[in-house]
């Protein structure tokens, strides 16, 4: 058993989970895909896409003892795919499907490293026990999320103002283009790619203000001027924090003072 994991314990596994891409979305149609959702009999081209998926995973994996490797993947892609051909062909479904997927590539993988859950649970553990990473997990989580109703309160009185003459959209469009657009903007400042951003904000400009050029609309325009910039302002401050904690130098984690000013925010 191993009490921990290091790059060829892992390597088994991301060549199994780009065997199943491979196999469940390089090579089925989407004529043989969309046969499933129908609540008919399984297709028989159905176990020739399990019996392929069994067969890419053994060969990319290289375990040539795993003989039980092939004969798993098969039945558990006709299994799961046979599950949902008997429900709707929703966002839900899809990932409900994918999801049973990698818990059996995850279940393949422990078999054929001979490893143990707490060995897999230390290692991450261990990746994600400091500062840094919790820290890149929180500015996503509040660019994505609290930076939007914040964004709603600010810009309600103006919403009310427009309610009346607002061209009809979809439903939540904004709200999902404004999260995406300070998920993109945060990513970039972390990656330190600045002029990515000019052109998100040129390709939002072409995309969001070219249908309401009229006069008009100009409350509109304004008001979805507004809510971009304020989202643009948070995504950018929020990246620049972050990239100055990810920066700093942390105390090591042998030192003996509990009263050190790791982050030197006293100093004068």
């Amino acid at each position: 058993m191993h009490s921990s994991l290091n790059q060829n314990d892992l390597l088994p596994l991301l060549r199994l989970i780009v065997a199943h891409m491979i196999a469940d979305f390089l090579f089925q149609r989407d004529s043989w895909a969309g046969q499933r959702f129908g609540g008919k009999k399984i297709p028989g081209w159905l176990c020739a896409h399990g019996a392929f998926a069994g067969m890419l995973a053994y060969i990319f994996v290289g375990f040539w003892h795993a003989l039980w490797l092939p004969l798993v993947i098969f039945i558990s892609h006709v299994l799961r795919d046979g599950l949902k051909s008997k429900g709707d062909d929703t966002v839900r479904s899809f990932l409900f499907d994918q999801s049973g997927h990698l818990i059996i590539i995850l279940g393949c993988w422990i078999l054929l490293i001979h490893g143990n859950i707490s060995g897999i649970v230390t290692f991450l553990v261990s990746r994600t026990a400091n500062v840094k990473f919790w820290a890149v997990i929180l500015s996503y989580i509040v660019v994505i999320w609290p930076a939007g109703v914040w964004i709603g309160r600010i810009t309600k009185p103006w919403r009310e103002e427009i309610r009346e003459m607002a061209s009809q959209g979809l439903e939540k469009a904004g709200l999902w283009i404004g999260r995406l657009e300070r998920f993109l903007i945060l990513t970039f400042v972390l990656l330190g790619h600045f002029e990515a951003i000019g052109f998100l904000i040129a390709a939002k400009s072409i995309l969001r203000f070219g249908e309401i050029r009229t006069p008009n609309c100009r409350k509109e325009a304004e008001y979805i001027l507004i809510g971009t910039m304020i989202s643009f302002v948070i995504a950018i401050i929020l990246g620049v924090f972050t990239s100055w904690i990810l920066q700093y130098p942390l105390v090591p984690e042998n030192s003996n003072s509990d009263h050190v000013d790791s982050w030197g925010l006293f100093e004068i």
